[in-house]
């Protein structure tokens, strides 16, 4: 495919990292959010960079895909069935009709499903925009990830897959999965917060 499980893991320390800027007085969810732009950033970086791939926005779907436009990646919060291989995951959150489409591509029902208007979009900088014909036959494989926090560690489970089927939102048969080493990261630090205490500084004023 063009990548290799270093990426991959560096994409998930990226979010990792990222999260930990959240301090307790950000809005809810301020975490996941930067982890998320994080690995969309990182995996597009990594492959643009060493692979030749290109930045690609799919009907709001926030990816990158392979010079010959016939593979694309991106990425995506599992569940706790997320990497074992005995278990089918789903995605943690709903998503939406962009990725349904993607998903009726990836089953090989391009060219009856996939409303092409959906993908009209800005292929912005050093980005590309695919032709209908593309749209049809493109694979879509995203890096489900599912983390763990136990003490000062934290264990991230992930597989590269590609969905097959979709309802409600949810994933609910993969077509092919790829479970891949889980990453750990010890030593949590604590979050970028003062706290309650207070900082004495003298000031010489003259």
């Amino acid at each position: 495919m063009g990548t290799t499980l270093d990426f991959l893991h560096r994409v998930l320390r990226s979010g990792e990292a990222a999260r930990r800027t959240a301090v307790p007085n950000d809005p809810a969810g301020t975490g996941g959010r930067r982890a998320y732009e994080a690995q969309v950033r990182t995996i597009r970086e990594l492959h643009i960079e060493h692979e030749g791939w290109a930045r690609l926005v799919h009907g709001r779907l926030e990816l990158v895909c392979r010079a010959d436009r016939s593979v694309a990646m991106g990425v995506m919060v599992g569940d706790a069935a997320t990497g074992q291989v005995e278990l089918a995951p789903k995605n943690a959150r709903r998503r939406g009709p962009a990725t349904e489409q993607v998903i009726r591509a990836n089953a090989g029902e391009g060219g009856a499903y996939v409303q092409t208007a959906l993908f009209v979009a800005d292929a912005g900088p050093k980005g590309v925009a695919l032709s209908a014909e593309e749209a049809f036959a493109l694979k879509t494989w995203f890096l489900v990830s599912f983390r763990t926090q136990v003490g000062d560690a934290v264990r991230i489970d992930c597989e590269l897959s590609r969905p097959k089927r979709f309802e409600d939102g949810f994933v609910v048969e993969w077509g092919l999965r790829i479970p891949l080493p889980p990453l750990k990261m010890d030593g949590i630090e604590p979050l970028n917060d003062d706290g309650p205490g207070k900082i004495d500084i003298d000031v010489d004023f003259r």
